[in-house]
């Protein structure tokens, strides 16, 4: 035999039954070019189209290719190598999608609150003071509520007739009615812990001291208390002093509102007198001034620690006035007294006071029938000019005698306005045609800041209240894998533009009101429920 007809072992290994089991590396060479084009065209529709399915499409078949490319390159048979394919396609799919969804996965509303009370229905109220660190308090239309702190929840009772109420630093929750009140420590974080007890709606709080109505056997005293000297929770201290009002069959009168909580309601000069508890009631805040309304003296101002009138008759006994104790106006420290009297043609006439001593005071406005809104140390009317039968807003502040439109000449020489997010008496908020949120002085008109919404302004949802400017928007999709139903939530400081909280939540089509809070926070309520989210 020749050494030719000796048998190679190499040659015998690549016998053809063998070699038609090993892979065929141009078919899946072209295997691996095919599904890496269909990965490219998918990304690129992804982007265009703004398709998530198609992105993650994109990301297998990019997996699948390389897969298919190992198979090409290796010389080897067998399970071992679809295997290695196999777990190489896994990989490569994986890193390409897996970090893409974790970093375009929006947190929900629930992961991202503060906190999370039942949604706000018909009715119920929020209250806020603006002032970092105090609580919030929703007050349900069935009774009672709950006070929010930080991340803390404390549900709140009350009875039929009893208003609950903050005070103006946030210290203390008042639980109040004609039978008597319940002073609670509001300002610990905790529970409220029930601090004194005193017999008679209170009228007023200023730090420890408090002003309530006590009537007893048939006449009824103005009284004031330094809750500090409280002998227990359930028991009432030893009046500072006492000042007589009338008798239990007379109805007093009481202040109109105008500090703090929601926005003032806007109310009728002319209309029925506010009653005793109506200003807490409709604002959820006791004032820090006591007003007293004197049948045969008007409105005075009274000394809390001593209960003597102070300075001036704010408005006398026959006169068409409406009072109210307000905020500080812009860049002041001391709440405002405010007086809006009406003339027999409905012109009004605004003057500010504090402890008695006038402000500034106005010219007469326009004649017409107007309705006002008290805060911020400033007067806004909106109604109806006589003779022109035209709806309109006039605003008295500090800046002038005149009443003026709100924002003045600032605001006429702006851009066109496409909506208003909220205005009060320091600022109004709105937006223009070129996408921009600002925000103007409501007396001077000056453009304090402006911020860009790169959003649909005709799905805009915001709010203006306690130095807050709360926005809701549909959350933009710049990418394949945004979520379709996504809400952006931002929050803005209203005094400065400073952004204070930028929230993209994945379930949008849920939001149903959002409320704006003081620190750069919002109440934003869905169906299921009403979250706290804050910076």
């Amino acid at each position: 035999m020749t050494e030719a007809d000796v048998p190679d072992p190499e040659r015998s290994w690549a016998s053809p039954e063998d070699s038609s089991s090993r892979p065929d590396p141009v078919a899946w060479t072209g295997a691996a070019v095919v599904l890496g084009a269909l990965a490219g065209v998918c990304a690129l529709l992804g982007d265009h189209l703004l398709l998530g399915v198609l992105r993650i499409a994109a990301g297998v078949l990019v997996g699948l290719a390389a897969g298919a490319g190992l198979v090409a390159l290796l010389r080897v048979r067998g399970a071992l190598l679809l295997a290695a394919a196999a777990m190489l396609a896994l990989a490569v799919a994986t890193a390409l999608t897996a970090p893409a969804l974790i970093a375009a996965r929006a947190p929900s509303l629930d992961s991202a609150a503060l906190a999370r009370v039942a949604p706000l229905g018909d009715g119920d109220t929020v209250v806020d003071l603006g002032t970092a660190g105090a609580p919030v308090l929703v007050r349900r239309a069935a009774g009672g509520g709950q006070l929010l702190s930080g991340t803390r929840v404390q549900a709140v009772g009350s009875g039929a007739d009893e208003a609950l109420a903050l005070s103006t630093d946030g210290t203390r929750l008042l639980r109040t009615g004609e039978a008597g009140t319940t002073v609670l420590d509001a300002g610990g974080g905790g529970e409220p812990v029930a601090l004194a007890t005193l017999p008679g709606p209170v009228l007023a709080l200023a730090g420890d001291v408090a002003v309530a109505r006590v009537c007893e056997a048939g006449a009824c005293l103005l009284t004031g208390y330094d809750l500090a000297d409280a002998p227990s929770a359930g028991a009432a201290p030893e009046p500072l002093w006492q000042v007589l009002d009338g008798d239990a069959s007379t109805t007093p009168r009481g202040p109109d509102p105008g500090s703090g909580g929601p926005a003032a309601p806007a109310i009728a000069v002319g209309a029925a007198p506010a009653g005793l508890l109506d200003a807490i009631t409709d604002t959820g805040v006791v004032p820090a001034v006591p007003l007293r309304f004197d049948p045969a003296q008007g409105w005075v101002q009274l000394d809390p620690t001593t209960g003597f009138p102070m300075g001036r008759v704010l408005a006398g006994p026959e006169a068409l006035c409406r009072v109210a104790a307000t905020d500080p106006a812009p860049g002041d420290t001391e709440p405002v007294v405010l007086t809006v009297c009406a003339g027999e043609d409905g012109a009004l006439t605004a003057t500010a006071t504090r402890d008695g001593e006038e402000l500034w005071t106005t010219d007469p406005s326009p004649a017409g029938e107007w309705t006002v809104r008290m805060e911020d140390g400033r007067v806004l009317a909106s109604g109806t000019e006589a003779g022109s039968g035209a709806i309109g807003e006039i605003v008295a502040s500090e800046a002038g005698t005149a009443w003026s439109r709100p924002g003045g000449a600032g605001v006429e020489q702006a851009s066109a306005f496409t909506s208003r997010v909220g205005i009060d008496g320091s600022r109004m908020v709105v937006t223009n045609d070129q996408g921009q949120l600002l925000a103007y002085d409501t007396a001077t008109g000056e453009n304090t800041w402006s911020a860009p919404l790169a959003s649909p302004l005709e799905d805009l949802r915001g709010d203006l209240a306690a130095g807050t400017v709360a926005v809701v928007t549909p959350a933009p999709r710049e990418r394949s894998l945004d979520p379709r139903s996504g809400v952006r939530v931002r929050t803005i400081d209203a005094a400065s533009g400073r952004l204070r909280l930028d929230l993209v939540a994945r379930d949008g089509d849920e939001v149903e009101s959002v409320h704006a809070l003081g620190d750069g926070r919002a109440l934003v309520t869905t169906g299921d429920a009403a979250y706290l989210l804050g910076p």
